[in-house]
C-alpha cells in the first residue's frame, strides 16, 4: 500500500502542476471558460419572471399578446406612429385625391397592431386604439392613441415594469458578481493548482493539502458533471487549448483523480515530507510567486506557448475550407412512435413492413437522424460578414495574395486604447505599402462607427462571432500578419511593434 500511495502521490501531484501550468499559460482562455460557467449557472438559477399581457382594443375588437418581463431590461416603450401621407389621384384632376398612410402600435420593437388609414377631409379622427397591460391579471396601465387625418401621429410612453420583477436569489446575484473578476479567479486557481500539486509531491502539510485537493476536485467534478449532463460549456478548459476534452472525458478524469486522492487520504501515514517545514514553506512561496508572475505575464502579453489555431506557421485557409468532394453529413428519416408510455424509433422500411397502428403504436414525430458524420474543418466559425451580417467575405480574404493584416477587435467597448497611436502608425504604413487591412469585430455597427470616429480609424470593418474572435488572439485589439494565408507574426495590443519594425517583417 505504501508504494501505491506514493506512486499515486507523484502522479496526482505532477498532473495538478501540469494542469495549473497549462492554464497559467493562457489565463485569458481559462477566464473565458469560468465566465461561461458563471453566466450559465446564473441564467439557469435566475428567477422566472412574470409575463405582461397586452390588450389592444381597436374598432375590429380586442386582441392580446404576452411578453415576458426581461429582468435585464424591465423598461420598454409603448409607441404609436404612422407613415407619411401619400396622395393617390382619383382621376385626371390631381386635386381630387385620396390620401393613404399606415398606422402602427409597437411594444418595444414588437409590432402589436397595424392598420391602413385613408383620408379625404381634414380634422377627422380615423382610428382610436386603446392599449391596456396587466401583470398577473392586475391592470397596471392604459394608453389611448388617436390617429387624425393628414397628421403625423406620433406618441411614445415609457413603461417601467421594475416593480413587478421577481427578485433573484442571493446565489444568482453572487454568481453574476463574479463575472468581472473571472481573470483574477482564473489566475488564482492556476497558482492554487500548481502549489497543491507541489505540496503533495514534497509532502508538505499532507492533511491540509489533501483536504484542499478534495474540495478542489469536488468543485471541478461538479462543473464537468454539469457540462456533461446539460451539454453546457462543452469544453471545460481543464487543459486549456493544449488538450481538448469532451465534458464526459473531463468528468471521468475528475472521478479517477478523486478516487486516487481518496486512496492517498486513507493511507495518509505513508505520505512523508521530503524537506523540512521551513524550507518547504520557502520553496512553496517561491513557486507561488513564479507561478503568479508567469500567469500575469501571459495575461498581459500572449501565451508563451500558443495552442490556438491561429498560431504562427498555420495555413488558415486549409483549416477553414472544406475540400471539394469531402464527405458530408448523412441523415436518415426516423419516425417516433409511442406505446405504453415508451417512445421507439422506426425506419421507413420498418413502417412499410408492419402495421404499427394495429400493434398499438401512436405516431409522435419524424426526425432526421445523423448516421454518418462528414468532414469537419479544424476551424469552422471564421467569418468576415458585412454590416448586415448577410454576406461572408472570407473568400475575398483568402484570395488576397501577398502580405495582409488581420486586425481583431473582438469588442470595441472593452478594447485597450492606450496604444491607438502605435496602431494608427502601423495602419498608415500598411496603406503606404499597399498592405490590405482586414479589421474584424463582433460589436454592433453603431458602436464600431463611434469607435472609428473617436480613434480616427479610416477603415471599414468586417463582423464575426465574438467567441471565434477571442479564439484567434488573446488580445483586444490584436494583430495577425499573414503571408498568403499563413500566419506570419502575431502582436498583442500591449506589445505592438513600431511601424519600422513592422515593415521589417515583410522582408522575412
Amino acid at each position: 500500500m505504501k508504494y501505491l500511495v506514493n506512486v499515486l502521490r507523484v502522479l496526482v501531484g505532477l498532473l495538478f502542476i501540469f494542469s495549473g501550468l497549462i492554464k497559467a499559460n493562457d489565463p485569458t482562455g481559462f477566464s473565458i471558460k469560468l465566465d461561461e460557467y458563471f453566466s450559465v449557472f446564473s441564467a439557469d438559477l435566475e428567477a422566472t419572471q412574470d409575463s405582461v399581457t397586452i390588450f389592444v382594443t381597436t374598432p375590429d375588437g380586442t386582441n392580446s399578446v404576452k411578453k415576458a418581463i426581461q429582468a435585464s431590461n424591465p423598461i420598454t416603450e409603448l409607441s404609436a406612429k404612422n407613415n407619411p401621407w401619400k396622395a393617390v389621384p382619383l382621376g385626371e384632376n390631381l386635386n381630387d385625391s385620396v390620401y393613404f398612410s399606415d398606422a402602427f402600435i409597437y411594444w418595444g420593437s414588437q409590432e402589436l397592431y397595424t392598420s391602413s388609414l385613408n383620408a379625404e377631409d381634414t380634422n377627422t379622427v380615423l382610428l382610436k386604439v386603446t392599449v391596456k397591460y396587466a401583470v398577473n391579471n392586475n391592470n397596471v396601465g392604459e394608453q389611448h392613441f388617436v390617429f387624425n387625418s393628414f397628421e403625423e401621429n406620433s406618441q411614445t410612453t415609457t413603461i417601467d415594469l421594475s416593480d413587478y420583477l421577481v427578485t433573484n436569489s442571493g446565489l444568482v446575484i453572487f454568481l453574476q458578481s463574479l463575472r468581472p473578476y473571472a481573470v483574477s479567479i482564473a489566475i488564482f486557481l492556476c497558482v492554487f493548482e500548481i502549489i497543491l500539486g507541489l505540496s503533495l509531491l514534497i509532502g508538505w502539510g499532507p492533511k491540509l493539502t489533501i483536504t484542499l485537493l478534495i474540495l478542489l476536485m469536488a468543485f471541478f467534478s461538479f462543473l464537468t458533471w454539469y457540462s456533461a449532463i446539460y451539454n453546457k460549456v462543452t469544453d471545460c478548459g481543464c487543459f486549456g487549448d493544449a488538450i481538448k476534452l469532451t465534458p464526459w472525458q473531463s468528468f471521468n478524469k475528475d472521478i479517477i483523480l478523486s478516487i486516487a486522492i481518496i486512496i492517498i487520504l486513507l493511507s495518509l501515514k505513508h505520505v512523508k515530507a521530503i524537506f523540512s517545514k521551513p524550507f518547504a514553506a520557502r520553496l512553496l512561496t517561491v513557486f507561488a510567486l513564479l507561478s503568479f508572475g508567469f500567469a500575469a505575464y501571459c495575461y498581459h502579453y500572449l501565451p508563451v506557448k500558443n495552442f490556438l489555431k491561429f498560431k504562427v506557421g498555420n495555413d488558415i485557409e486549409k483549416m477553414v475550407i472544406v475540400p471539394e468532394g469531402a464527405p458530408t453529413d448523412i441523415y436518415t428519416n426516423v419516425f417516433l412512435y409511442s406505446k405504453d408510455g415508451k417512445t421507439k424509433e422506426f425506419t421507413i422500411e420498418e413502417i412499410g413492413n408492419r402495421d404499427l397502428k394495429a400493434e398499438g403504436y401512436v405516431f409522435v414525430d419524424r426526425i432526421d437522424k445523423l448516421i454518418s458524420k462528414g468532414y469537419a474543418p479544424e476551424i469552422y466559425d471564421f467569418k468576415m460578414m458585412d454590416e448586415g451580417r448577410t454576406n461572408d467575405y472570407i473568400d475575398v480574404f483568402f484570395a488576397d495574395s501577398g502580405f495582409k493584416l488581420l486586425l481583431v477587435l473582438s469588442e470595441v467597448e472593452s478594447a485597450n486604447t492606450k496604444t491607438m497611436e502605435e496602431l494608427r502608425e502601423i495602419l498608415r504604413a500598411c496603406k503606404k505599402h499597399k498592405i490590405k487591412v482586414y479589421p474584424l469585430t463582433a460589436s454592433r455597427q453603431e458602436d464600431v462607427d463611434a469607435f472609428r470616429h473617436e480613434h480616427q480609424l479610416d477603415i471599414p470593418f468586417y463582423y464575426g462571432d465574438k467567441t471565434n474572435l477571442k479564439s484567434i488572439i488573446r488580445s483586444n485589439p490584436g494583430l495577425l500578419l499573414f503571408k498568403e494565408n499563413i500566419v506570419h507574426n502575431i502582436w498583442p495590443s500591449t506589445r505592438l511593434p513600431t511601424a519600422k519594425r513592422f515593415l521589417k517583417q515583410l522582408n522575412k
